[in-house]
């Protein structure tokens, strides 16, 4: 009854807006846009901001303990594991989104993370060339067609992409169907340098000059893992996330097939 009075009394509209707004009853009964702020891009940009710090000092800390120094080299592996870190949570929140509802709230932070993600992911490629110039500068093109390159360089364009069209322009142009398919191609860049690091474990590639020879930390392990074999670990479990969300889908559409 109150709101047929509110909507249709011949009151003017601008008093009708002033009593609307003032209403306590309305108010109370969330009729009406209650005067809060709204959480702004600059929160989530602060709050992703944070969180990419926090992983940052967890692998400065990795690093000093795994190398017992820190250089530029060190800096460039602490690159390397803030992008995957961020990465892994951008993924992530959607996944976990789809078995827990609390966190359905916290899904607006995929893009801030994903683009930290790149921003470190980029930072970390520009300073490849530096710390391993033979490889990366003045060896680049002799190296180009190995696994190394190839798979990091694939790798590095998906992200870019995904970074390019993570906005509300790219996604009405492209229409959201086929805007969700490619930023889910992020879980192939994932695997490319899970692939990458597997395929060159015995290799120096990257930022670490010496190789981490993934079996023999297996046969003996012993202290931390090295870098990429930890980050390797974090992307697989990120993609097998994902892969049971569509195994579920799977089964419960079967199950309702078979019911019908």
């Amino acid at each position: 009854m109150i709101i047929l009075l509110v909507y249709h009394s011949p009151i003017p509209v601008k008093i009708r807006i002033a009593f609307r707004r003032k209403s306590p009853i309305l108010k109370k009964t969330h009729l009406l846009p209650v005067d809060t702020p709204q959480p702004s891009t600059r929160l989530w940009w602060r709050h992703s901001s944070f969180i990419a710090l926090g992983a940052a000092l967890f692998y400065t800390g990795y690093v000093f303990i795994l190398d017992g120094k820190f250089d530029l080299v060190s800096l460039a592996k602490v690159m390397a594991g803030t992008a995957n870190f961020l990465f892994a949570a951008s993924f992530s929140l959607s996944a976990l989104g789809y078995y827990f509802n609390f966190l359905d709230s916290k899904i607006i932070y995929r893009k801030y993370l994903g683009l930290l993600g790149f921003f470190a992911s980029l930072i970390y490629s520009l300073l490849l060339p530096l710390v391993r110039p033979e490889r990366y500068f003045y060896g680049f093109f002799e190296n180009f067609w190995s696994s190394d390159v190839l798979l990091g360089l694939g790798s590095m364009i998906i992200f870019a992409v995904m970074a390019i069209i993570s906005n509300n322009n790219a996604m009405q142009a492209i229409g959201p169907i086929r805007w969700r398919a490619i930023l889910r191609l992020g879980y192939v860049a994932f695997f490319l340098l899970v692939l990458r690091a597997y395929l060159n474990n015995e290799n120096p590639i990257g930022s670490d000059p010496r190789p981490e020879m993934w079996a023999a930390y297996f046969a003996h392990p012993s202290g931390l893992p090295p870098v990429r074999l930890f980050l390797s670990f974090i992307a697989m479990a990120v993609i097998f996330l994902r892969l049971s969300i569509e195994f579920d889908k799977w089964r419960k559409s079967s199950a309702a097939m078979t019911t019908h």
